[in-house]
């Protein structure tokens, strides 16, 4: 009998017809020709889950695998040798956001006795990941929120389509795996669902609060300087390590937002951000000599182009 499955692939969506008694060779050769690929990963269903291609499983029946009706996303994976990175004096560094003290970045909080904290992140283009990542336990966990919020938007094409994020959603999500790929307020409302809880993010320029995920139980806290995300935390001791501070409140909690509003004017104050609608930025992979104006701007050559490394122009 003869089932229909639909393909989403870089080069569009499609389908394709196939006898369910065919093996699953049959349906991944006609894959390659759909999507003019000739090596890729094969994912389907919700959550998304992998599907075995490897040749001792291309023997199995297309009914076996219980296909009929689904959708298949083809991912291209790259099987080509890489160049060999550049010598290390001449790295591309990531733009880095204006420093502050230690003793600057934490306020008394008698009343509960202890201290809100700002957890600074590292300046390696994951800044936001691991500021929630931190805030929920997780260790080194860029690369499991990337992996998470590629596929959630893989499994909601109606709700992240090419309208919503700005190019194709495959592509979008290629990037968004990699691990110098900046993430925003559309990896932030993602997050919210995944683990169900509000984000409440702090603008240090303007001290608005920007919430994602309303009418959650709890929240966790995060500022967002610019182009940098750094964790608000709660500890009793300024000399207790991170993995005992207190990084999640019910939403009741309002004094927690008060008080977090009071660090973020702090930190304001010292001018602890980038006016991203005005900063000139250059791009600093190797052989590009692309300058352009704000955050909006670089978005667009990465988008385009793929590169994510960039700097402030000194203009004097």
């Amino acid at each position: 009998m003869l089932i229909r499955i639909s393909l989403r692939a870089p080069n569009g969506q499609s389908r394709v017809e196939i006898d369910d008694e065919a093996p699953l060779r049959d349906l991944v050769s006609l894959i390659r020709e759909k999507a003019g690929l000739n090596n890729f990963s094969l994912k389907y269903g919700y959550p998304l889950k992998s599907l075995d291609i490897s040749e001792p499983s291309q023997c199995v029946s297309i009914r076996e695998l219980n296909l009929k009706g689904e959708t298949i996303v083809v991912a291209p994976t790259d099987t080509q040798p890489q160049p060999a990175p550049p010598p290390v004096e001449s790295q591309p560094k990531p733009f880095k956001p204006k420093a502050v003290e230690p003793d600057e970045t934490a306020i008394s909080w008698p009343e509960r006795g202890g201290y809100l904290v700002l957890r600074v992140m590292p300046d390696d283009n994951s800044c936001m990941f691991t500021a929630f990542g931190g805030a929920i336990g997780l260790e080194n966990p860029s690369k499991k929120l990337r992996d998470q919020v590629a596929d959630y938007i893989l499994s909601h094409p109606e709700k992240y389509n090419a309208a919503i994020l700005g190019e194709q959603p495959l592509r979008y999500t290629t990037r968004m795996r990699q691990m110098d790929t900046w993430g925003g307020a559309i990896e932030l409302s993602i997050l919210s669902d995944i683990y169900n809880l509000e984000i409440s993010s702090i603008d240090v320029k303007t001290l608005r609060i920007d919430r994602f995920g309303e009418n959650k139980s709890n929240r966790v806290v995060i500022v967002y300087s610019g182009i940098h995300y750094d964790r608000i935390a709660f500890t009793m001791d300024l000399s207790h390590p991170v993995e005992v501070d207190e990084t999640r409140w019910p939403v009741e909690d309002s004094e927690v937002l008060e008080k977090a509003l009071e660090l973020a004017q702090r930190l304001q104050q010292m001018h602890y951000y980038t006016d991203t609608t005005d900063f000139v930025l250059q791009c600093e992979m190797p052989g590009c000599n692309w300058i352009g104006q704000g955050a909006k701007e670089a978005s667009k050559h990465e988008r385009e182009t793929g590169h994510s490394q960039f700097g402030e122009l000194q203009i004097t």
